[in-house]
């Protein structure tokens, strides 16, 4: 096998992914998880084949699960301070916006909101009313099947989509083709090498169950195909000639607030903290945001 971000072949096998009762049945062959030991990019052998209507079963209305009303307010804060990055770092007016893997469409609203023509892709439509307007333009489907025109958006956002994808290189590359050049690239990925997994490494070695992968979940809510380190990452944008004009690694530390007080889940994170403090002068926190330009 051949690592899909550095082509080399020095790859190891760290174990087997987990499968939910809800995957099950879609499964056909026995995968593992491999790690190429050059860039240290996480990926599954053989490929996943799923068709399309597998993939609107797991992505379903179900998937993106209840907020709380904190944590609705931070991301809509977070949505702005983001677009008024990509403001800042293109060099043009930003016209076409697109957004690959749009869930909800709560960026769709921001990007129309600020006049930019709003464009949205993604396998199923869970789209809110308000990302439903004239004036958004919507396709089902993936981003090939889109079949957008050359050189046409000046600004691309695609937060927690690549690790969605089994060969993020052609990706990236048919992104960088419908791009204008001087246009803008958000890309935002977990940290597959964040201090939390190195310690659920940990636990799952002491209770015997080394034999079972912590590295990306295909399987398993939320579907991860692939995984990034910061080393991988970097080496994905070398690979198809970005130029990477912001990266920052970050998150953690407030995930309990996504859930009701007390919930169980709520709890679980609550005894998390220390580990997510203790990641953040190491910088090992467990998402990576990447801002990218294509300059010719």
């Amino acid at each position: 096998m051949k690592c899909p971000i550095c082509t080399n072949s020095h790859v190891k096998v760290i174990g087997k992914p987990g499968i939910s009762n809800k995957v099950r049945n879609f499964i056909k062959d026995d995968y593992y998880v491999l790690k190429c030991r050059d860039c240290q990019f996480y990926f599954i052998a053989p490929p996943i084949t799923l068709n399309k209507d597998a993939w609107i079963k797991l992505y379903d209305e179900n998937y993106f699960g209840e907020m709380t009303k904190w944590w609705k307010n931070r991301r809509a804060r977070e949505r702005k301070d983001r677009f008024n990055r990509l403001e800042k770092y293109s060099n043009q007016k930003i016209m076409n916006f697109l957004d690959i893997g749009c869930g909800e469409g709560f960026t769709l609203v921001e990007a129309s909101e600020r006049g930019w023509k709003a464009y949205g892709v993604d396998v199923s439509d869970n789209r809110v009313n308000s990302a439903r307007g004239k004036d958004i333009f919507f396709k089902s489907g993936d981003l090939f099947n889109a079949q957008f025109p050359n050189n046409y958006f000046d600004c691309i956002y695609m937060d927690s989509v690549l690790e969605h994808v089994v060969n993020p290189i052609i990706y990236l590359r048919e992104l960088k083709r419908i791009m204008r050049e001087g246009g803008i690239l958000y890309v935002g990925v977990p940290n597959e090498g964040c201090l939390f997994n190195d310690i659920k490494k940990l636990l799952y070695v002491l209770l015997g169950k080394n034999e079972i992968s912590v590295r990306i979940k295909p399987f398993i809510e939320p579907y991860h195909v692939v995984g990034f380190t910061k080393k991988s990452l970097i080496t994905a944008c070398i690979q198809t000639n970005f130029k990477i004009v912001r990266f920052r690694n970050f998150a953690g530390l407030y995930e309990l607030l996504k859930f009701r007080v007390f919930s169980k889940p709520f709890l679980i994170n609550l005894f998390l903290v220390p580990v997510h403090l203790i990641a953040i002068p190491i910088r090992k926190q467990i998402y990576f945001e990447v801002i990218l330009k294509k300059e010719h």
